[in-house]
This record gives C-alpha cells, structure tokens and sequence, in this order.
C-alpha cells in the first residue's frame, strides 16, 4: 500500500496548525461579554480554516473514487450508462428487494425506455399487492417509497411504480397487453 502524499501533506498542515491555534481555543480570561463574542468569532474563523483546509483533499477523493468507478466499467467492457449489464443489475436490484413479504408484492413487471435501445431517465415497473385491502395497500406503496429512494441514490433514475390490487387481475393482464413489451421481475 503506498503512502499518500497529499493526505499526508495535508495531515501535517492541520496538526501544526492546530498546535499553533491551540492557546487561542481556550476561552478568554476576561468576564467581558466583547471578549467572549470575540473569541467566538475567532473560533468560527479557525473552524471556517479547517474547512478550507480539507476541501481539496475532500475533492480530490470524490475524483479518485469517479475516475476508479470508470476505470472499473471500462476494464469490465462497460459503458457508463444505458449498458445491458446495469439494465440487468437493475433487474436483479428490483427482484431482491421486491421479494420481501413485507412490501406486499405479488408480480412485477419492467417495461417502458429501460426495455429500448435507447438513453432511460426513468424506470417504470409495475407491481401487483398481494392484498386488496385499503389498508395494507397503503402501508405497502409508503414502505415502497424507501425502495424508490434506495433505487434513486444507488442508480441516479427515477422508479415509477403502476400498482394494481390483488383483485384487479384482468385489469393487469389488459395493461401488459397494451404495453406490448415488458419483462417479468417477479
């Protein structure tokens, strides 16, 4: 494992600097209210420093981790967006979280631009509850909203869900045959 020099270059900074300010973080001596106002605002600059300080290193790292995430998908004979193996990903995503009992999931269906051969902003799938009942659909399209907030920071898509109820069978099986195109996930 090698030796980073700028977090080291950087760690150095902040402990002799720290070192140096250190007498300056002690409150003051005197009773004065402008004494205590004033070392806040002292302390506010020294913290606003530390900042500054880390923020290249901060940036540096969030370059370092994009730039090895590419390198990966290239190494992988991946593009960075739109290839069938981050479609199907998504698909196994989807089915391994949907599995669970507790999100009320009877069938699933993917269909929509995911399914094209172009560029998505979105995925759109359908779920079929396995209840009718007002209340357990409820709890299931809220405990739904974890997974499309899961879905959004994991992939940067959107997911729209169609629901259907358990009692809407033909209603689905009318839906799936308009669409044309779709894929079973569960």
């Amino acid at each position: 494992m090698g030796i980073n020099i700028p977090t080291v270059l950087t760690t150095v900074l902040v402990i002799g600097v720290s070192i140096a300010i250190a007498p300056h973080l002690l409150p003051p001596k005197t009773d004065s209210a402008t004494g205590f106002v004033l070392w806040i605002l002292e302390c506010t600059v020294l913290l606003v420093a530390y900042a500054l300080a880390f923020m290249p290193l901060f940036a540096r790292t969030l370059f370092e981790i994009r730039r090895r995430d590419q390198d990966l998908r290239a190494h992988l004979g991946m593009e960075a967006e739109g290839t069938a193996w981050e479609d199907n990903q998504m698909k196994i995503f989807l089915r391994n979280a949907l599995r669970d009992p507790w999100y009320g999931v009877h069938r699933c269906f993917l269909f929509g631009s995911i399914l094209g051969q172009y560029p998505t902003h979105d995925v759109d799938i359908i779920i079929q509850f396995t209840s009718s009942q007002e209340g357990d659909v409820r709890t299931y399209r809220k405990r739904l909203r974890m997974i499309e907030k899961e879905f959004r920071e994991f992939y940067d898509l959107e997911l729209h869900i169609q629901t259907f109820l358990s009692s809407e069978d033909a209603h689905l099986d009318d839906f799936l045959n308009n669409l044309g195109t779709h894929d079973i996930i569960l």
